[in-house]
């Protein structure tokens, strides 16, 4: 494959950096800014170019030894080559440029994470041939790992075990593992394809996973209303004590994969949802609707996912006043529901990667909400979404949280008041 030098100019949103080559963008992942890189094109489109990094012919004065042993072939991080500092400029640079687009060019917040390693409490491994592992950068090519420095060390001290009890059972239909920390302990759930049952049969060494919890689930995807789920050792929930509440938790539901940097998010949001009226949209297991309920004068939390709903009603037992409903159902179908019955003044949207469907921000611009506050993990989809809401909607405020140390993503909390009001 013919090698080309190229000098890196800037950072895409994606985290990779940009150049130019024969008059066309070039994106090379693992690069910074005012690099010259011997490179080789592995994808050509009519509008980019997809190169791979194969010498640092000038390195920049910000990069460092990267602390994985994977970084350069893993799809997982992307800034492990420079300083944690750096990395958020870097971030923020990105944030900046995007809002831009959706008419914003004011001052962006930023709540740093207390863990660059070791912070996250929950990963997906991919399995082939019996070895546990992830996908190379933007491909489906499986590399195995043996630890994983961002995942918590408890997460890390599990991985020897879940591969011998893969091996001592020779399981044919497994696609991927799942395991999430709560607290102390694991839940280590095993995904295998639909028609893949025939695992429950004749388990070996089982009790190699401790006072862990292992499950079996069968379906295409483990947040999915249509994968079963079935607890095959050990306790069935997990719990978490949160705020000095011990809260289940869903082995297969939506949780921030940051515990510390969740909690600033968490404060940020129940702060400035006091004394309103509040629609928590896309709620999860109930969590934050909870902790709005500690100030609010009332909360709404709607969620689709049938087991994250009874996890949320569950929170219900915990609560002497009950100032929250919990609806479960779709937010584009039930949205306006809510806002037939009672007078909201608060909407706070956490949607997924996909963000809010246009029928969901149609019955917000139609209704007479004061303030919306706008959860993401995806800015693409975010600025889609706020170039909507700005007909009636003005930004007043922006904060980047670090949910994801090392990687292109950051958790954005968009304030948004009614220019109508």
């Amino acid at each position: 494959m013919e090698k080309k030098i190229v000098e890196i100019f800037d950072i895409s949103y994606e985290g990779a950096g940009v150049g130019k080559l024969d008059g066309q963008i070039v994106f090379v992942p693992k690069t910074l800014p005012k690099e010259q890189l011997e490179i080789s094109v592995v994808k050509r489109n009519s509008n980019f170019l997809i190169g791979r990094l194969e010498k640092i012919l000038k390195g920049s004065e910000i990069r460092i030894k990267p602390f994985c042993p994977y970084f350069d072939v893993c799809g997982g991080c992307d800034f492990q080559h420079c300083d944690y500092l750096q990395e958020i400029q870097i971030k923020k640079q990105i944030l900046a440029k995007e809002l831009g687009k959706a008419e914003f060019n004011g001052e962006i917040e930023t709540v740093l994470s207390d863990k660059r390693k070791n912070y996250r409490n929950k990963i997906k491994l991919e399995v082939k041939d019996g070895e546990i592992g992830y996908f190379r950068q933007k491909s489906h090519d499986f590399f195995k790992i043996e630890q994983c420095p961002v995942a918590s060390e408890a997460i890390n001290e599990i991985l020897p075990v879940v591969k011998r009890f893969i091996d001592l059972n020779n399981f044919k239909a497994l696609k991927n593992v799942y395991i999430k920390q709560v607290d102390k302990r694991l839940g280590v759930c095993f995904l295998f394809e639909k028609n893949g049952k025939k695992s429950l049969n004749n388990i070996k060494k089982i009790e190699l996973f401790g006072e862990n919890s292992v499950y079996f689930a069968y379906g295409d995807v483990l947040e999915s209303n249509k994968t079963d789920v079935f607890c095959v050792f050990g306790s069935a929930k997990l719990h978490q004590i949160l705020k000095g509440l011990d809260l289940e938790v869903d082995v297969s539901s939506f949780n921030q994969i940051n515990d510390e940097t969740a909690e600033k998010l968490y404060e940020c949001i129940v702060d400035n949802t006091a004394n309103k009226r509040v629609v928590n949209a896309y709620s999860g297991q109930g969590f934050l609707t909870f902790l709005i309920s500690q100030k609010a004068k009332f909360v709404y939390g709607i969620e689709f996912q049938v087991s994250a709903h009874e996890s949320a009603e569950k929170l219900k037992n915990l609560s002497d006043d009950f100032k929250f409903e919990n609806i479960c159902g779709k937010v584009e179908e039930c949205l306006d529901v809510v806002l037939l019955r009672d007078a909201i003044d608060i909407i706070v949207l956490d949607p997924a990667r996909e963000g809010c469907q246009k029928s969901v921000l149609n019955s917000i611009l139609n209704s007479k909400i004061e303030q919306v506050i706008y959860v993401s993990c995806n800015f693409a989809t975010l600025v889609r979404d706020l170039k909507i809401l700005k007909e009636n909607y003005k930004i007043e405020r922006v904060l980047m949280f670090d949910m994801f140390p090392c990687t292109a993503n950051m958790e954005t909390v968009v304030l948004l008041s009614n220019k109508c009001n």
